[in-house]
């Protein structure tokens, strides 16, 4: 049986969030979900469904882009926050392939659980693996350390990184954004989007050698 990477997003503070906004948001996630399960169709086997009004899920086969498509669901919900919780392991159910809705088995334990983490320590991202990797704990360190770091971002960092880590240059970046060469720079440098980006692309690396074990 392959392992598969289940994904769980959680809006944070949802309830707050009022009856006429609620709507709004629910409209711009559901957009969001759809686009990817259109852009990233290759890597997703059971496609982002929202689930609870402000849960979704989805399941991958591979890694990557992963960190891209969490970026885009950030910017486009912004300001409003949202938890990730990742987890790889086996699947016990047959793969729902329409909706991301009637599966379980360990994945998708792991993956509510660390939902659940998160509500408690308040950091925005959590990855689970079956076994007890020595790495496990450095790459969630890491993604701690990544969360107080985004938490301070508006809306055009998070689209420049993840437009940058898609492989547009700085002009095209600068012109879909309608900023200036100099704002372009100083967002990068700011954030650190190169070492931010660096990052992420050794994570979805190790979660896809785990994927493969």
């Amino acid at each position: 049986m392959e392992k598969l990477l289940v994904l769980i997003g959680d809006i944070e503070d949802s309830q707050s969030v009022g009856s006429r906004d609620r709507e709004s948001l629910q409209e711009v996630l559901s957009d969001e979900l759809q686009m990817l399960n259109t852009e990233y169709d290759r890597g997703i086997i059971s496609p982002y469904t929202i689930t609870l009004g402000d849960e979704f899920q989805a399941v991958f086969d591979r890694a990557d882009n992963i960190f891209v498509q969490m970026l885009k669901v950030m910017s486009a919900i912004h300001p409003i926050g949202i938890r990730f919780s990742l987890a790889v392991g086996h699947i016990d159910t047959s793969i729902n392939t329409e909706q991301a809705i009637g599966m379980d088995g360990p994945a998708f334990h792991r993956a509510r659980r660390g939902v659940e983490l998160l509500k408690e320590n308040e950091f925005m991202f959590n990855i689970g693996f079956e076994d007890a990797s020595p790495e496990l704990k450095v790459i969630n360190n890491s993604l701690q350390l990544l969360s107080g770091r985004i938490r301070g971002w508006n809306k055009r960092r998070l689209i420049i990184l993840h437009m940058m880590k898609e492989g547009y240059d700085y002009k095209e970046i600068s012109e879909a954004l309608e900023i200036s060469k100099p704002a372009f720079y100083k967002n990068k440098e700011a954030g650190m989007l190169d070492v931010v980006g660096e990052l992420s692309d050794n994570i979805t690396d190790v979660i896809n050698q785990k994927l493969k074990k």
